[in-house]
C-alpha cells in the first residue's frame, strides 16, 4: 500500500489541473525504489502513467507500475496508455480501481493481461473512488457530482441581518475554498448571491493569485438579471447562466457579453435543476460546487440532488432572528425525513471546523 498511497497523493494533486479527465496518480517502482512519479496533466496533456514512465526511463523495464485508475486503452486526445505500458517493458501493474468509462471498463486490464503482464486490482480502491468521485459519477450516471458548500457561525447564521457576511470564517478556511474551486468543473451561485455580494467566483488563494485552471462560473438566474458589469466577469473562467422564461432581450445581452446560456423550462418559477444537471453532464462537467445562497441550496436539498456537503463552522455567534441561515427551501415535515450525512469527517482550518459528509 506504500507505493499506492504515493500514487493517491499524486492523484489528489491532479484534481486542480486534470478536469474533465479523471485525477490519476502513478508510480513506477524498480527494485524497491521509486523510479518515476506522475499525475494527469491538463486536458490534452500527458496521463499519469505517461509522466511516470517517462521519468523512469530505462528503469521501467521489469518494473512495477502503481496507478489509481485502470489505464486507458483507446485513442482520445492522447494515445492509449496500455500500449505505452506494454512497450516500456513494465512487467507488473497494480491498479486501484476499474475505469467506468464504457471505452475502458475492464478492457485495459484485459489488454495488459493479454500481453503477459501481471495485474493486481483493488489496492487503494476506496481512496481512489473518493479522489475521483466526480469523474466516477459522471461516467456512471451522466450527471455531475454535486458538492454543497457553506460557511456559518456557531448559531447557524451565514450573515448579519443587514446581509453583511465578510468574513465569518478564517483566512485558512477561505484559502481552502479557493483550492476546492480549482478542483471542480463549475462553481454555482444563485442570482441573489450575485446581486447581494457581487462575487468573482474564481479559484484563487488568499493572496488573490488565481489557479492555472479555472472552473466555469454558473449562475442560476431564472430571469437573466445578472448585471453585465458583475465582478464574476473578471478573472479566469467562462461564465454560464441558467435561465427559464427570461426575455429574449436580456438573454441576448448576456450572450453579447460572452455568456453561455443554459435554458430550461420553468419548474414553478425556477430553473429546472434536473435538466440543468443533465445539460452540465452533456458538457462534460463532472463536479460542481454549489456555494449559495440559501434559496438555491434549499432547492438542491429539497430535491435530494446533493452528493456531498462541506461546511465551515466559525467559533462566532451572530444571533438575530432576521439573520439568514445557509439552507432555505421547503425543508422536511417529519423527523423521519431529515437528511443524515454519512462518512462524516472533521478537520480544523485555523480556529474553524470543517465538517464533510455524504448524502445517503
Amino acid at each position: 500500500m506504500e507505493y499506492m498511497r504515493q500514487a493517491l497523493e499524486l492523484a489528489e494533486e491532479a484534481l486542480s489541473v486534470s478536469h474533465p479527465n479523471p485525477p490519476v496518480g502513478a508510480v513506477v517502482v524498480k527494485d524497491g525504489k521509486v523510479a518515476g512519479r506522475g499525475h494527469t496533466m491538463h486536458i490534452g496533456g500527458a496521463h499519469a502513467e505517461v509522466v511516470a514512465i517517462a521519468e523512469a526511463g530505462d528503469l521501467a523495464a521489469g518494473a512495477t507500475l502503481y496507478t489509481t485508475l485502470e489505464p486507458c486503452c483507446h485513442v482520445g486526445r492522447t494515445p492509449p496508455c496500455t500500449d505505452l505500458i506494454i512497450n516500456s517493458g513494465i512487467r507488473e501493474v497494480s491498479i486501484a480501481t476499474i475505469d467506468p468509462n464504457p471505452k475502458v471498463n475492464g478492457k485495459g486490464i484485459h489488454i495488459l493481461k493479454g500481453a503477459g503482464l501481471t495485474v493486481h486490482l483493488g489496492d487503494g480502491e476506496e481512496e481512489s473512488l473518493q479522489v475521483a468521485e466526480g469523474y466516477m459519477k459522471l461516467m456512471s450516471t451522466g450527471l455531475p457530482f454535486v458538492i454543497a458548500k457553506f460557511a456559518m457561525s456557531l448559531d447557524g447564521k451565514i450573515a448579519l441581518s443587514s446581509g453583511e457576511s465578510k468574513w465569518i470564517t478564517s483566512r485558512e478556511s477561505r484559502d481552502y475554498v479557493g483550492l476546492m474551486r480549482s478542483q471542480v468543473g463549475a462553481v454555482v451561485a444563485g442570482i441573489g448571491t450575485v446581486l447581494e455580494d457581487n462575487p468573482r467566483l474564481t479559484a484563487r488563494d488568499f493572496e488573490g493569485n488565481e489557479f492555472p485552471t479555472q472552473p466555469l462560473k454558473l449562475i442560476v438566474d431564472s430571469n437573466a438579471r445578472t448585471p453585465l458589469d458583475a465582478a464574476l466577469f473578471d478573472g479566469g473562467g467562462e461564465v454560464v447562466v441558467a435561465t427559464c422564461g427570461a426575455s429574449a432581450l436580456r438573454e441576448q445581452a448576456l450572450v453579447n457579453r460572452g455568456v453561455r446560456l443554459i435554458k430550461t423550462d420553468p419548474k414553478g418559477d425556477m430553473v429546472d435543476l434536473d435538466v440543468l444537471l443533465s445539460q452540465l453532464g452533456k458538457m462534460g462537467v463532472n463536479s460542481i460546487l454549489v456555494e449559495g445562497g440559501e434559496t438555491l441550496l434549499g432547492s438542491f436539498a429539497d430535491m435530494r440532488l446533493i452528493d456531498k456537503v462541506v461546511v465551515f463552522i466559525a467559533p462566532v455567534i451572530i444571533g438575530g432572528s432576521g439573520s439568514p441561515s445557509p439552507i432555505g427551501g421547503v425543508g422536511v415535515k417529519v423527523m423521519e425525513d431529515i437528511i443524515r450525512l454519512e462518512r462524516s469527517q472533521l478537520k480544523m482550518f485555523g480556529e474553524d471546523i470543517m465538517v464533510t459528509g455524504y448524502m445517503g
